[in-house]
Order: C-alpha cells, then sequence, then structure tokens
C-alpha cells in the first residue's frame, strides 16, 4: 500500500510509542540544493513513521534480519559511538566514529552521509563527507567546522568522546571508474575539500589508474588549510598536483614548505586561466564550497569553454 495513504495517527503512537517526526524549520535549510534536502529526510521519515505504526495496528509487525543488515541504510538512522576528536584548524574539528566489528560504511567515491541531531527540540540535518580512505575498516572520519551560531554548530559543540551520534546514508550520485578521465581539476574552499579528499585517495589507491589530478585549494589564511599532513601526503604522487589559494594572507607571514604551491590572492577567472596544468576543454571538473564559491567556479569554467557535462558539484 502507497504509505501516503496510511491513516494519520497522533503525535505520539500509544501502541507504538514512537515519536512523530518533527518538522524543520524553514531556517534549517541551506539553500544550496542538497540531495537529499532536510525537508527530504523529514518526509521520508513520516512516511516511514505512519507505514510503522499502519503495519503495528493491523498486527504486521516488520521483521528485520539483523545479521543481513548493512552497517548503513539510507533509509534510517543509525548510532555510531564518537571515539576521537581532533582539532585540525582553530574552528574545525576531525571526528572519528568506531565501525562495530571491523566494519566499513561501504561508499562509492565521492558519497556522503546524512547526520541528524536536535536543537531546541526540534530535529537537525547536515550532510558529511566522510574523508578517510574507502578501504578504512572499522572506523570513519569526518571534518565539521564549528560556527559560532547555527543550530548544528550548537549541537555539535556538546559532543563528548563516547557519546553516539545518529548517521544516515549513503548518499550522492557522483560517479567514476578509474581511467574515466585523462585529467581532474577539482576546485574546492574550505570544507569542500572533504570530497575531493576521497576523491584523491582513491585515484592514488589504484596502480592502474593514471588520471592525473590538480587539487586548487582557497582559504583565508594558511593555518586554514585542513587536512595538511594528509595533503602533504598526497603531493608526493607524481600525478598529484595542488594550488593553495590564499585570500587573506601576506605573502610574508607564511614559511612554506619546500616546493609548495601558494598564491595570495582570491580564486579569480583569470587565476584560474593561468594556473591550470591543462587546457580547460581537455578536464574533468569536480566543484565544492560555499554556495558564492561554487556559483563563481561554474561561472568561470564556463567562460573558459567547459561544457555542463564536463564538471560535477558536490
Amino acid at each position: 500500500m502507497d504509505p501516503s495513504l496510511y491513516p494519520d495517527v497522533s503525535p505520539v503512537c500509544e501502541e507504538c510509542q514512537v515519536d512523530k517526526p518533527t518538522e524543520p524549520l524553514q531556517r534549517y535549510c541551506c539553500g544550496t540544493g542538497c540531495k537529499p534536502c532536510v525537508f527530504d529526510l523529514y518526509d521520508e521519515d513520516l512516511q516511514n513513521w505512519k507505514r510503522h505504526c499502519y503495519e503495528n495496528h493491523q498486527g504486521r509487525h516488520s521483521v528485520v534480519a539483523i545479521n543481513n543488515s548493512p552497517v548503513l541504510t539510507p533509509s534510517s538512522f543509525t548510532t555510531f559511538e564518537l571515539i576521537k576528536i581532533t582539532a585540525v584548524s582553530g574552528d574545525t574539528n576531525l571526528y572519528r566514529f568506531k565501525i562495530p566489528n571491523g566494519g566499513s560504511l561501504h561508499l562509492s567515491v565521492g558519497q556522503h552521509v546524512v547526520l541528524r541531531g536536535t536543537y531546541e527540540g526540534r530535529s537537525i540535518t547536515r550532510q558529511y563527507t566522510p574523508v578517510n580512505s574507502l578501504h578504512s575498516k572499522g572506523y570513519f572520519d569526518v571534518f565539521i567546522k564549528i560556527y559560532a551560531d547555527g543550530p548544528m554548530s550548537q549541537y555539535i559543540k556538546q559532543w563528548e568522546v563516547g557519546q553516539v551520534m545518529e548517521w544516515r546514508g549513503p548518499y550522492g550520485n557522483f560517479k567514476y571508474s578509474h581511467n574515466q578521465y585523462s585529467h581532474l581539476v577539482l576546485l574546492a574552499a574550505g570544507t569542500g575539500l572533504a570530497p575531493m579528499l576521497q576523491v584523491m585517495q582513491h585515484v592514488v589507491s589504484n596502480d592502474e589508474d593514471d588520471t592525473v589530478i590538480q587539487l586548487i585549494y582557497a582559504c583565508r589564511n594558511y593555518q586554514d588549510l585542513l587536512m595538511k599532513p594528509l595533503l602533504d601526503e598526497l603531493s608526493s604522487y607524481w600525478n598529484i598536483n595542488i594550488l593553495y589559494v590564499l585570500s587573506k594572507e601576506r605573502k610574508e607571514e607564511v614559511t612554506g614548505k619546500y616546493n609548495e604551491k601558494l598564491n595570495y590572492t582570491r580564486l579569480t577567472k583569470s587565476l584560474l586561466e593561468k594556473e591550470l596544468i591543462v587546457p580547460p576543454t581537455k578536464a574533468h571538473f569536480l566543484i565544492c564550497g560555499t554556495k558564492s564559491f561554487d556559483k563563481d567556479m561554474i561561472k568561470y569554467i564556463k567562460q573558459l569553454g567547459v561544457k555542463d557535462g564536463m564538471y560535477f558539484k558536490f
């Protein structure tokens, strides 16, 4: 039966004793076109809740084959224990979660997961891309920027090692196979680095993948560069080229590493055109950053001749 045809029941089902999902406030939507949006998740949760209640009322209790259940599923939230918190910049932390029995999330490259928390009595969700290798076992890592305000940041500020948090997924429709492109250009800003790390680690882990990658990573200051040790390691591979673009930094105040490529300006169309290691029409572009960053990058690459099918926005 179509769940939309199930009868409405009270906010807390007396028979199931399960709370009805709380509709998110409009301001909880970031407006960037996320898939799934916080309202998509609410609609799905609401239909699942109705189905659960209806089946219970009809005496048809669902039987779940626990042993065959995946570690993570997009249809419901699963709890994972927080086992480590590491500061990676002044306002960003790396959070490590335990996967029971040495398991894996079984993500495909570029996929993300959704975190659910509560703020002022309402459910809130945000998307994060794990930054550990897809081959990692027993844990997954996400880095999260903490803002002075904002519902999710207020929730995350209270986290302590040993607590459990709710995750759901995987999501994302980015598709990649080895040697699919001769050149990938990754344009990232701030925490938009996360899916790019996943892509780069995936490519270098395959000896048969000869894809050449150029990462152009924009941040305000040198100390804001996230996951720098991992980026340094990746830059040692023959097919990885990294350029850091620092919009608020002065050259004389930075002591970079040997052979590190730094540019002290904003990432503009002219800079992009100058620094690309391959003609723009010969590359496939991946883009992830703030809403304004994404909009600017898409505008710039289109002005450089890149067609719609030649880029992907996370």
